[in-house]
């Protein structure tokens, strides 16, 4: 409390209310018309009947453009979406409120915001993807160079030829061939298995 020269005495009296721990059907009981676009912030236990009731009261107490702020105001201060949307069903059906440009902006960014995650996680996705055919591509030129390198050591210099055709195996047939490599002692082994293999 203040008091100035004289005997003017100003003083405030204030209850803090933390909004999320109020009931949807205590903000309603108070009759507030302006505190009702704040209803999507409290706990609302049944969810239609009581945005059905709070959007009656905000469209009868107000009209026109101010009605629709303050239905617009309603649906960006609902924090969950389930129940934004419900909201929006609610004033749609019940009062055709045309789509403002807050409404379409709102709506728009949660769009914008949906295609951003999407994305990110998409290319999340693709870069592992990534990572992982170059894990397995990797493997299978290793495990080629071991297998020419065998061919190499017990046959001796390979005709390009036959390289191709060894690389052109399938990752079954290149594992044949490396236990089949320990039979070798020429070339002519070789080219008398890919022959077989054919």
């Amino acid at each position: 409390m203040y008091t100035g020269p004289g005997t003017i005495a100003v003083g405030w009296n204030y209850v803090v209310i933390h909004l999320w721990q109020l009931l949807a059907e205590d903000l309603l009981a108070l009759d507030r018309p302006a505190l009702l676009v704040l209803i999507g912030q409290t706990q609302i236990g049944q969810p239609v009947a009581t945005l059905t009731a709070a959007v009656a009261r905000l469209a009868q107490h107000a009209k026109g453009v101010e009605r629709e702020r303050l239905l617009t105001e309603l649906l960006i201060l609902c924090t969950d979406k389930e129940i934004a949307a419900m909201a929006e069903q609610i004033i749609e059906r019940d009062y055709g409120l045309p789509e403002t440009p807050m409404m379409r902006k709102w709506r728009e960014q949660g769009l914008a915001q949906g295609l951003a995650q999407g994305l990110a996680q998409g290319r999340e996705e693709g870069r592992e993807e990534g990572r992982e055919e170059g894990r397995e591509e990797g493997r299978e030129e290793g495990q080629l160079a071991v297998l020419v390198r065998l061919l190499q050591r017990r046959c001796g210099p390979l005709p390009a030829a036959l390289l191709v055709q060894v690389q052109h195996l399938d990752p079954a047939q290149r594992l044949d061939l490396a236990e089949a490599v320990f039979d070798f002692t020429r070339v002519a082994d070789l080219e008398a298995w890919l022959a077989q293999v054919g």
